[in-house]
This record gives C-alpha cells, sequence and structure tokens, in this order.
C-alpha cells in the first residue's frame, strides 16, 4: 500500500466536529474528496473498522478521503441550543476540505443512518458528484412481496423438518440446511414516502451524481433480488449501479466482505473517471 498521511481535525462551528483525513503521499489530480460520515451510534471507524479500511484503500488509489463523526457522536460534540443535523454537518466538512485545497467535487459513502445522511445532502447539493449508499433505503415491489411469502414458507417446511423427527422419537439428521437468515429493521432514521425517494433520485441524475447502492442479506425483509431497486426506481436504470449481496450481513463483518465491498468501489470509481 502506498505511504499515506492521515490528520485529525477538528471543524464546523466552535471547532466541535471531529474527522480524520487520509491523504496519499502523492494525491492523483481531479480525482474527487471522498466523505464518510459515521454510521449509527458507531463513531468514525465504522462497524468492524470499515470506514478506516475503505479510507486507506481509496487512499493508496489516490483519493482524499474524510471519516468523521456526525455532531454528538464519537468525538463530535452536540450543537449548543439547537439540535444535530447531519446535512449541516456534512456542509461544515465540505467548506473545511474546500479550505485545504480538496475538492471542489466530493463522493459520499454512508452505510443505514449514514446512507440517509447523504441522501438528504446529496439532493440539495452542488458539490456532490457521486453517492454510494449502503443499506438505505429499500421499497417493497409485488415480486418481493411474493419471494418474501415463499421465503416464509420455505422457512416453515425446514422448521417441520426439524421438529416432527424429535416428536416421533426420530434419532435421524433433520432435513433442514439452514435456519433463517437475519432480519434488519431499520431504527436510526425514517425513510420517506416513495414517491420523494423517487423525486430526489431524479434531481439527483440531472446533476449528473453518479449514484451505487449496495444491499446486504440482512435487508432481506426489505430487500430480496438483485434488480428490486431498478423495479421501484425504473429512471435509474441504465445511470446507477446496484449490488445485491444476499450472503454479506449489514456491518460486513467479514473481512471478505469487506474486502470485496473495497473493490466494488474502487472498480465503481475508477469508471467514473472513464
Amino acid at each position: 500500500m502506498a505511504r499515506l498521511k492521515e490528520r485529525a481535525l477538528r471543524f464546523g462551528e466552535d471547532q466541535r466536529l471531529l474527522g480524520i483525513l487520509t491523504v496519499p503521499a502523492t494525491p492523483l489530480a481531479g480525482l474527487p474528496t471522498v466523505i464518510i460520515p459515521n454510521t449509527g451510534i458507531d463513531h468514525r471507524v465504522g462497524p468492524n473498522r470499515l470506514h478506516v479500511q475503505l479510507a486507506r484503500a481509496l487512499g493508496a488509489a489516490g483519493y482524499c478521503t474524510l471519516r468523521f463523526d456526525l455532531s454528538g457522536l464519537g468525538d463530535s460534540d452536540a450543537p449548543r441550543g439547537a439540535a444535530p443535523d447531519a446535512s449541516r454537518d456534512l456542509q461544515d466538512a465540505v467548506s473545511m476540505l474546500l479550505s485545504r485545497q480538496h475538492g471542489p467535487q466530493f463522493l459520499l459513502i454512508g452505510l443505514c443512518s449514514g446512507a440517509h445522511d447523504i441522501h438528504q445532502f446529496a439532493k440539495n447539493s452542488l458539490d456532490v458528484m457521486g453517492a454510494l449508499f449502503i443499506d438505505g433505503y429499500a421499497y417493497p415491489t409485488p415480486r418481493f412481496k411474493r419471494r418474501r411469502f415463499m421465503q416464509r414458507l420455505l422457512r416453515l417446511h425446514r422448521k417441520a423438518a426439524e421438529t416432527l423427527p424429535s416428536l416421533l422419537g426420530d434419532d435421524g439428521e433433520s432435513l433442514a440446511t439452514q435456519g433463517p437468515a437475519s432480519s434488519l429493521a431499520p431504527e436510526y432514521f425514517r425513510q420517506p414516502a416513495l414517491e420523494e425517494a423517487s423525486a430526489d433520485f431524479t434531481t439527483m441524475l440531472s446533476r449528473g451524481i453518479h449514484l451505487a447502492f449496495l444491499f446486504t442479506g440482512d435487508m432481506e425483509s426489505e430487500y430480496n433480488y438483485a434488480e428490486q431497486h431498478f423495479d421501484v426506481f425504473p429512471q435509474l436504470k441504465g445511470y446507477a449501479e446496484v449490488w445485491y449481496q444476499p450472503k454479506t450481513d449489514h456491518t460486513l463483518s467479514r473481512r471478505t466482505s469487506r474486502e470485496a465491498l473495497v473493490q466494488h468501489i474502487r472498480e465503481w470509481m475508477g469508471r467514473l473517471k472513464d
């Protein structure tokens, strides 16, 4: 990995926000600066140090990256006399980076609540050229509902295969091959109505913002097939990328999952330069 410089920075009103800026020894000209806000109550390192790994891998590819704590989380102080506002924090991050000659365009990466935060910021910002949403907004389709019904039916069958032999006194092996997958219910944000989200994405596309989405297996109760996002938002087809990884968990706890995500992101960001 190329030599990197990492520096802790205070910024924003009263210098209350804290982030870590990762800069390559020789940054490549013309690349966007990457901003990664924290996820849920996790601080800037990200779940399983995901944000650290992303920042350093992108730094090795020539990108400057800021990962930071939003107001009242991690080492960032809450604003005085006002409610925390992630969009204001992201704007403070952009302003600070511009003052340090980073930019002028920015690419945002957000997981779960971070995906919500970058969505709300990107729809109103002229500084954003790209955004990657990990386990963000998801809306049902008829195909999703059919698949959801069949998944539940299969689990009932597996449960019966596990339970019935014991009830009958059979010591043979269970026919069940796998337990039910976990289900993720977003708790840190309220997603907008479908019509509002659709209008937001149309606005982002009209500004030339490059969009990518990743959905993991822990979103099964909200997202369960690869094309679901395109079925919900047909305007994204041909203009955005959607990655569906049903064997990956929400916090990317496996090292191989994090490495695969890094590779996806580097390849996607490389295509944005073409």
